[in-house]
């Protein structure tokens, strides 16, 4: 197949509640591309075509057979964003490895065995805390779940363990406001508030979250992410949670002139 950029939509199972948001953003960055290129969109729900270098694919296929095509094509030459590598780095366990390597701020975090209760920290019982499916983001609403209590984390892990999943990370809850970042690396950032009423980000505090936001990105390797950062109460930022190709839907129209003018920018180095 020729074509000089091929996006991949993301399989259903991982856009829980935001399939026709997760391809309107993919469908906006084609379409800026296609204004000046040849420009291809497919899903990762289906096989995924052969294609060779020099075409650049933007990726938001999370799955592991997705995965492996990716992987494929990187060794054959071709440009992918993300990498396969670094959408693999956004799972939790590979997540938090990566935020602790490099000194990122985070709440405080520990990945257990669903299938223990040895393994639960200590501060467990003392305040809020989240259980959060180890792999991949959630795809259900019981995949993220807020518990205040030993007992209650217990009975959170034991839900996920029914249903096969074998890890999960226990995080500190951080009281504060949490606002949704957008990114693309180097080029792009923007960031949302909880609600109106909430005190928006000073000059210095949004650079700040901004750095942050692209550190962390930087040690997941990832180029074309969001997240969740809180500001806590007494002013410090921690970094929630970081996504692979969220869906951008509150800021779709300038984040796809970014993805797409950084998409150009990697295949002019080719």
């Amino acid at each position: 197949m020729s074509c000089d950029f091929l996006g991949i939509a993301r399989e259903r199972r991982y856009s829980p509640g935001k399939v026709d948001a997760d391809r309107a953003i993919l469908d906006a960055v084609a379409a800026r591309l296609a204004a000046d290129h040849r420009v291809r969109v497919v899903s990762a729900d289906q096989p995924l075509p052969e294609i060779a270098a020099p075409t650049v694919a933007f990726a938001m296929c999370q799955g592991p057979a997705a995965l492996a095509v990716l992987r494929r094509w990187e060794a054959a030459g071709v440009r992918v964003v993300n990498r396969a590598a670094a959408i693999a780095n956004a799972h939790r366990g590979c997540m938090l490895a990566a935020f602790e390597r490099d000194a990122i701020a985070h709440p405080a975090s520990r990945l257990v065995r669903t299938d223990s209760t040895t393994e639960l920290p200590e501060w467990i019982d003392r305040g809020s805390a989240w259980i959060k499916r180890g792999d991949v983001h959630a795809t259900e609403a019981d995949d993220v779940v807020r518990v205040d209590s030993y007992g209650a984390a217990r009975a959170a892990l034991a839900a996920l363990a029914r249903r096969g999943i074998a890890n999960a990370l226990v995080q500190r809850h951080v009281d504060g406001d949490v606002f949704k970042f957008y990114a693309v690396r180097g080029c792009f950032f923007v960031a949302f508030p909880p609600g109106e009423h909430t005190r928006r980000l000073a000059a210095a505090e949004e650079a700040a979250m901004r750095a942050l936001a692209e550190a962390a990105a930087a040690a997941l390797e990832l180029e074309i992410f969001g997240g969740d950062c809180v500001r806590g109460m007494d002013g410090d930022l921690w970094l929630v949670d970081l996504n692979d190709w969220p869906s951008y839907a509150r800021c779709r129209t300038a984040a796809a002139v970014a993805i797409a003018g950084y998409l150009q920018a990697q295949a002019r180095r080719r």
